[in-house]
C-alpha cells in the first residue's frame, strides 16, 4: 500500500515517540504502567455504568453514557479491523492481544474519552480526576508497548467526540 508523505512521516514520529514511552515504562515504573492500563479495562467502566444507571438523579444521563460508550467501542472495533495496525510488542500476561490483535485506534483510550465526558456531568466534585485517570490509562497503554502514542490519542478523541455527539443529539 503506497503512503502519502504525510502519513509516512506521522507514523515514523509516532513509532519514534512511542519508543521514548516504552522507555519510561521500566524498572520501578512498571507496576504503574500496568496498574495504570488495566484502569482502562471495561469492566471497571461497565460496573460503574450501572451504578449511576441505578441512581435516580444520574439515570438520564448514564443511559446516554450507555449509548457512548458501547457505539464508541464498536467503531474503535470496526476500525481495528479496517486499518489493522499490528501492536508494538505483543505482552505476556495481557488478554487484550488474544482476543485483539490489532492496535489502532486504543480500545481503553476510547473508552476513557467516554468517560472524560460524562464522569464530570455525574460527579461534579470529582469528575475532573477522571482526565487524570485517562491520562494515566494512555501513558500506561504506550509505555507497555501495547500501543503506540496515535493509537491512543485517535482512541481519546474518538471517544470524547462520540460521547459529546450523544451528549447534544
Amino acid at each position: 500500500m503506497r503512503r502519502w508523505p504525510l502519513v509516512r512521516d506521522a507514523i515514523a514520529w509516532d513509532r519514534t515517540i512511542s519508543r521514548r514511552w516504552r522507555e519510561s515504562g521500566r524498572g520501578r515504573a512498571r507496576r504503574w504502567a500496568v496498574l495504570g492500563a488495566h484502569v482502562g479495562d471495561g469492566w471497571i467502566w461497565v460496573l460503574a455504568l450501572a451504578l449511576f444507571l441505578f441512581s435516580d438523579g444520574a439515570r438520564p444521563l448514564a443511559w446516554r453514557w450507555a449509548i457512548a460508550m458501547p457505539l464508541a467501542g464498536g467503531i474503535t472495533t470496526g476500525l481495528k479491523f479496517l486499518w489493522r495496525r499490528q501492536r508494538p510488542a505483543q505482552m505476556a500476561g495481557f488478554h487484550s492481544v488474544t482476543y485483539d490483535r490489532h492496535s489502532f485506534p486504543s480500545g481503553h483510550a476510547t473508552r476513557m474519552g467516554t468517560v472524560v465526558v460524562f464522569m464530570p456531568l455525574l460527579v461534579p466534585r470529582w469528575g475532573w480526576f477522571s482526565l487524570l485517570l485517562a491520562l494515566w490509562v494512555g501513558w500506561s497503554r504506550v509505555a507497555l508497548g501495547v500501543h503506540y502514542l496515535l493509537d491512543v490519542l485517535v482512541g481519546m478523541a474518538l471517544g470524547i467526540v462520540i460521547s459529546l455527539v450523544i451528549l447534544v443529539a
